[in-house]
């Protein structure tokens, strides 16, 4: 006796929906991809442009500099004051080391009127080049006492304002890029035992800086 069977009450889940329901899923992941991969090339591509950005400031600042120097020297030669500047690289700049008897009498303060034609070069070349410029005086240990110079500080100070001031009077140049120091005898290069030393030692030093 063969029995009838009833069919299944339950379908079977058609074959369309399980595909679809893998394809959505694809997509998703899909997606989510992208969109990891987008920020991660937004912080590469940052990254890129900060990097370029320091390499074409730093050549920058280099360069004016270096041009700076070199208009400096060739100043000095064209005026025939080369032997009279020594002209020396530093760490963030460079710096023209002038003995005192060039720019200053014996004990005195006031700039010799010769000495224009070379300022009016340094504040051209500080203008041209966006410069900050750093004056500092400095004297032998021979001890001076007058009624306007009681010590070699305020010797030293005056001669270091007084060539500040001409950059800034003549110059116009902004009074945050001028400084003015005076040291004394205090930070001697050469002996002061000697006189060869001492002669070293009276000095002004202008320092050449790039601007902020």
């Amino acid at each position: 006796m063969i029995r009838s069977t009833k069919p299944s009450t339950v379908e079977p889940a058609l074959q369309w929906q399980t595909i679809y329901c893998s394809l959505m899923l694809l997509l998703v992941v899909f997606f989510i991809m992208l969109i990891a991969y987008s920020t991660i090339d937004k912080k590469r591509l940052q990254r890129a442009k900060d990097m370029a950005g320091m390499e074409r400031t730093i050549p920058t600042k280099a360069t004016r500099m270096d041009r700076a120097m070199r208009s400096l020297q060739a100043l000095t030669v064209q005026l025939g004051m080369e032997s009279d500047f020594a002209i020396v690289r530093t760490p963030d700049g460079f710096k023209a080391v002038v003995p005192n008897p060039v720019l200053f009498r014996s004990g005195d303060a006031s700039l010799n009127e010769a000495i224009s034609a070379i300022l009016d070069g340094i504040i051209a070349i500080a203008k041209h080049n966006d410069l900050q410029i750093q004056v500092e005086g400095h004297t032998d240990n021979q001890p001076i006492e007058t009624t306007r110079f009681p010590s070699n500080w305020e010797l030293s100070t005056m001669r270091a304002v007084n060539i500040l001031r001409y950059l800034q009077d003549k110059g116009e140049i902004p009074q945050d890029r001028l400084a003015a120091v005076g040291f004394g005898e205090y930070h001697p290069i050469a002996d002061n035992d000697t006189p060869e030393g001492r002669q070293k030692n009276r000095r002004i030093e202008i320092i050449f800086k790039p601007g902020l």
